[in-house]
């Protein structure tokens, strides 16, 4: 089936241009800031809300996790799809390449696929653990389950989300950034511009009801209705144009199937709520999620040339954020690379570094999809013990659908590092890859405010951070780049050592004073669930070129350590 894609031309009536819904009426006087600094906390939030799929509560719809057996053996089977479709692989190229002819070739790869999901249907429980002893033997488990069953700020809770829906892919994140679409609405034709997603808290208390744009902490008043159709070759869902009323849905549930805790959101909770000079009310909050379209074409649509100014976006559609790290998520844009590195490209040039870093990749995204495919999905329901014979063909089906996934994903063909990859893709996709990986470390990445003491010095404040540089170096140049603001990191004016102090009301991982050594090592056993980053740590060879369009041979490594920016003191006051 095709798709033709509209020549209707854009519409030229400004009171028909507007892609966006009439804005809902709201109090007209509503404090931003009340609301920010409102207290909530869950009723029966004896309802644990955890990262761990396997230990949720009916009350908490969460969807299977693929295990590592499961990962392999359809890594294998989309391999085998993948050369069976090559002209190399001797089938006639005359013969269609459907499922079904497919399938006796693949029979052995598909039986793999149905034994692990039988066996090896989830991985096993894992808590977010961190060793505070140094060792294996002494784990403290972080409060993810809790983390919000107690009263908590509208304004640490909105951080929380926001991480929540990037780390499904980094797709996603992006898609938090803005990205380059097209949007169509029925009687106003094809609009070119920027489409972000945009997460809202809806409010729903006596006197402080709002929308809050997760982002901002403003009211968002107007949204994409669901009868607009997107665009876009930088997102694979939608590469075709797609109805937003199915868009959101299989997005939510992607979402979901990543970090089931935030389920209890999207389904609606009810909290008490005191807000300052308030008393004790009863309400409700909601996550929802919707889309913002900025025109760049021709003709500026009004609501929209307001809204990019409301919300800071540039011409590139990137969203304004508070730089603060009590509401930092890594979703804003980034600045302008310094000169001796804004231009440069990069190609990996160890192949055993390559496969191990393209098996890597093809894992995350088959683990990032396969939640998706019917067959995996039906594994944890009853039919669980359906016959073997009618599960092989829905296996093949499900892998070649995956296959074409794949190959359309922008995500993995941005990263075949075998060709020149621009430093501005790889950056943003390592700072996804730290983000990702616990919520504490997307803190870290923003900064912390902390406590800290070094031996033979008084207590500071200031703000700590994880300071993740690429390094490269050839015969004729070295440069550092940070990788989340993308300029070289600053000199280390005070160096840190291992048994400095640190102590943070922000961070769960230095709630209580510790040295910085077991920081760093919860830290590091956090990072073992991003394979990718360990294999930049260690460091690989690459050609590197600049604005001379000449290529260097050199070597290329991620570095990873803390800096501490201390508060800077009144004039004349003492230390």
């Amino acid at each position: 089936m095709s798709f033709e894609i509209s020549t209707e031309t854009a519409p030229t009536d400004d009171l028909t241009l507007p892609l966006l819904e009439e804005p809902e009426t709201r109090e007209p006087e509503l404090d931003l800031h009340l609301i920010s600094q409102t207290i909530l906390k869950l009723i029966n939030s004896g309802v644990a809300l955890q990262d761990d799929p396997s230990e949720a509560t009916p009350e908490v719809s969460s969807a299977p996790v693929a295990s590592t057996q499961v990962l392999e053996a359809m890594q294998r089977l989309v391999k085998m799809i993948t050369n069976l479709r090559s002209p190399q692989s001797g089938l006639s190229p005359d013969a269609p390449q459907t499922p079904e002819t497919l399938a006796p070739y693949l029979v052995e790869e598909a039986y793999d696929v149905l034994e692990a999901l039988q066996k090896n249907y989830v991985e096993p429980p894992r808590l977010d653990f961190v060793d505070l002893a140094g060792g294996r033997g002494n784990l403290e488990e972080i409060p993810a389950r809790g983390r919000w069953q107690s009263y908590f700020l509208i304004s640490d809770l909105a951080p929380w989300l926001l991480w929540g829906i990037a780390r499904s892919s980094h797709e996603v994140m992006q898609l938090l950034e803005g990205i380059p679409a097209r949007a169509f609405k029925l009687g106003q034709g094809w609009r070119t511009g920027i489409v972000r997603l945009v997460a809202t808290l809806e409010t729903k208390i006596p006197g402080l009801s709002a929308s809050l744009d997760l982002a901002t902490l403003q009211v968002h008043q107007s949204l994409l209705p669901s009868n607009t159709m997107l665009q876009s070759d930088q997102y694979s869902a939608c590469q075709q144009p797609t109805w937003v009323a199915k868009f959101l849905p299989d997005l939510i549930q992607q979402i979901e199937a990543t970090t089931p805790s935030v389920s209890r959101f999207f389904a609606g909770a009810e909290v008490d709520a005191l807000a300052p000079n308030h008393n004790w009310q009863s309400g409700s909050i909601q996550l929802q999620l919707g889309f913002e379209f900025v025109a760049t074409d021709a003709i500026a649509f009004p609501d929209f040339a307001e809204a990019s100014i409301e919300q800071g976006g540039e011409e590139g559609g990137a969203i304004a954020s508070d730089p603060s790290p009590s509401n930092a998520i890594d979703t804003a844009p980034f600045p302008t690379p310094s000169s001796d590195s804004s231009h440069l490209q990069i190609k990996f040039t160890h192949p055993d570094w390559l496969e191990k870093y393209s098996k890597t990749l093809l894992q995350q995204q088959i683990a990032s999809n396969i939640q998706q495919l019917p067959t995996f999905r039906a594994a944890g329901e009853k039919n669980r013990n359906l016959s073997s014979q009618s599960l092989i063909p829905l296996i093949v089906r499900d892998a070649c659908n995956l296959v074409d996934l794949l190959q359309a994903s922008p995500a993995q063909s941005n990263h075949a590092l075998q060709q020149e990859i621009r430093l501005e893709t790889l950056t943003r996709q390592l700072l996804w890859s730290f983000s990702r990986s616990a919520f504490e470390v997307m803190q870290l990445i923003g900064g912390i405010r902390v406590n800290l003491l070094q031996p033979g010095c008084n207590w500071e404040t200031g703000t700590l951070r994880l300071l993740a540089s690429l390094t490269s170096k050839t015969p004729e140049q070295d440069w550092h780049l940070d990788i989340a603001t993308r300029q070289p990191p600053q000199p280390h004016v005070f160096p840190l050592a291992h048994d400095v102090v640190v102590q943070s009301h922000e961070s769960h991982w230095c709630k209580y004073p510790d040295v910085l050594g077991q920081l760093e090592a919860k830290l590091m056993q956090q990072l073992e669930q991003a394979p990718e980053l360990h294999l930049f740590m260690s460091g690989t060879d690459a050609e590197i070129s600049g604005d001379n369009q000449q290529w260097h041979s050199g070597a290329i490594q991620l570095n990873v350590s803390f800096e501490f920016i201390p508060d800077l003191r009144a004039p004349g006051r003492a230390p």
